[in-house]
């Protein structure tokens, strides 16, 4: 029988490289919001991507970004951005990373549940399946 490889959780992946990157600058790093909203939070969403063959996965991850002010969510957004970027060729969560794109820059995106100033990007992780 084949080796099987499977998808890795990107998703937990990138909420432990964000918590380790970003520190103290956010109260909160998940992949739901909780019902009582942090001051500073980051939340992950898997929003896409695909088997590209039996070595290479891909994984299109929305991060949002929440803070009481513009400035704060927006930098907090650039700060992710960038933790986000710098896991090319680095392991994240127990994923190794193979390379990291742009889909769509950070961006202003209010949020009209809070009215919370919220700043949201998505990337794109080329990641390398797992053995189960």
């Amino acid at each position: 029988m084949t080796e099987l490889l499977i998808t890795p959780d990107v998703e937990f992946a990138a909420v432990t490289f964000l918590r380790a990157g970003l520190g103290s600058q956010a109260d909160k790093v998940a992949t739901k919001v909780p019902a009582t909203m942090p001051d500073r939070m980051v939340r992950v969403s898997l929003t896409g991507g695909g088997r590209v063959n039996v070595a290479a996965d891909t994984a299109q991850l929305t991060v949002e970004c929440w803070a009481p002010d513009d400035p704060t969510a927006s930098n907090l957004a650039r700060t992710a951005q960038a933790v986000m970027f710098s896991a090319a060729w680095n392991t994240a969560g127990g994923v190794f990373v193979r390379r990291v794109e742009s889909v769509g820059g950070v961006q202003f995106f209010p949020d009209p549940d809070t009215n919370n100033p919220r700043y949201q990007f998505t990337v794109r992780w080329h990641v390398r399946p797992a053995k189960p």
